[in-house]
């Protein structure tokens, strides 16, 4: 008995001394070796698609940088399908390519109208490659996007990246990227993927400008939404943070405008059948101040507000109903009703789900807007005549 728990605690003594020489990242890869991706782009080509990378240039981004090196390099390699021209362009680049950094995929509009999915499969499948990087979709060519160097920071798809956030503010186009975009392809909900697009800025340089949202069907681009039907979508999909609105004045007569600041916006839907028939209501809460009014007069009396907060409520409506009828024109759902009617109704929409093409164009919707002026700076002290 005592010779076999000395041997047990002769092999435990082993097995820990063992363990200090095991430790270790068994996939470690040596920074020097990498060559890390920040941006892609996809084109298509006779072969089948072109596939454009924006690789950082590790060596002049540091400290003791290469002087007049570039700060990024482009590979462009065409290839029957994504893997394969990915493949081909480490024929090209000195170090293995690495993509967990990867922070915007851009498409071109001809290859989006062919469909998305064959070329986000490898993307989504791939391990190294993280799904939170951003979609964006170009009327241009995508490897123009890529190639451009923008002089405002240090890689130009950083500059797209910060430009994507930023209008995200605004709320008058889309942001969406790759885990989203696989759970909305899923369901009945066209996803919306903002647009960028080159324009020259002062001084004759390029510069990147995000406006609009393409709408996808299944996998395929669909069209454009203004800015305007954009924010109208947003409203209901409750996704409306901020931004600014803007009406027209109590006097019609003056060309003078109204701007007010969204602060706060909220949405129900709710799905309800009537006659054999499903009808959507939605409800918009919104709150926000005036911030710029110069053809209001007398706004220090409530009635006053109160005939602007109408003018504003009209705006946020008017936005809706342009959405909407954009989309049912074009028979896309992008504000997520069909999946709304099956989380109330699930057993009627296995009924329905094969016809909701038919369906959608013809839904009733209603639209209720409530909106409040709050914490409005008031510069009117008197009364004005």
């Amino acid at each position: 008995m005592r010779c076999s728990r000395l041997q047990k605690m002769i092999s435990i003594c082993i097995l820990c001394f063992l363990c200090f020489f095991t430790v270790g990242c068994w996939n470690r890869k040596e920074i020097e070796t990498l060559s890390f991706v920040i941006a892609v782009g996809i084109d298509p080509s006779e072969s089948g698609y072109l596939v454009s990378t924006q690789v950082a240039n590790t060596a002049a981004l540091t400290k003791e940088g290469v002087k007049n090196a570039p700060n990024f390099f482009v590979y462009s390699t065409p290839g029957k399908t994504i893997f394969d021209a990915i493949r081909d362009a480490t024929h090209n680049s000195p170090n293995k390519l690495f993509w967990s950094h990867t922070k915007v995929l851009i498409i071109s509009e001809k290859t989006a109208r062919k469909g998305l999915m064959p070329v986000l499969e490898f993307f989504a499948r791939d391990a190294e490659e993280r799904r939170n990087f951003l979609l964006v979709i170009t009327p241009q060519q995508a490897k123009d996007i890529i190639k451009t160097d923008v002089k405002t920071t240090l890689i130009p798809s950083m500059t797209l990246h910060q430009l994507l956030e930023g209008y995200k503010v605004s709320s008058q186009t889309a942001y969406i990227n790759l885990n989203d975009f696989l759970r909305d392809h899923h369901g009945t909900t066209c996803p919306l993927i903002p647009v960028v697009h080159l324009v020259k800025n002062q001084g004759g340089k390029q510069g990147f400008a995000v406006s609009k949202a393409a709408i996808i069907k299944g996998d395929k681009f669909i069209s454009y939404l203004t800015p305007r039907e954009t924010r109208g979508a947003f409203w209901v999909q409750e996704k409306v943070k901020s931004g600014i609105l803007e009406t027209r004045c109590l006097n019609q007569s003056t060309k003078d405008r109204i701007a007010f600041e969204i602060f706060k916006a909220e949405s129900k839907i709710k799905a309800e059948k009537r006659y054999g028939k499903f009808v959507i209501t939605v409800q918009i809460k919104e709150k926000g101040s005036i911030a710029e009014a110069s053809c209001l007069k007398n706004e220090i009396y409530p009635i006053k507000i109160k005939e602007v907060e109408k003018l504003k409520k009209e705006a946020i409506t008017k936005e809706i109903e342009v959405a909407l009828e954009k989309a049912q024109k074009l028979n896309t759902d992008i504000f997520g009703f069909g999946e709304v009617i099956h989380r109330s109704y699930p057993k009627e929409w296995k009924k329905i789900e094969k016809n909701w093409d038919e369906i959608f164009p013809e839904l009733q919707v209603n639209i209720k807007v409530e909106s409040k002026i709050t914490n409005n700076t008031l510069i009117q002290r008197k009364e004005q005549k």
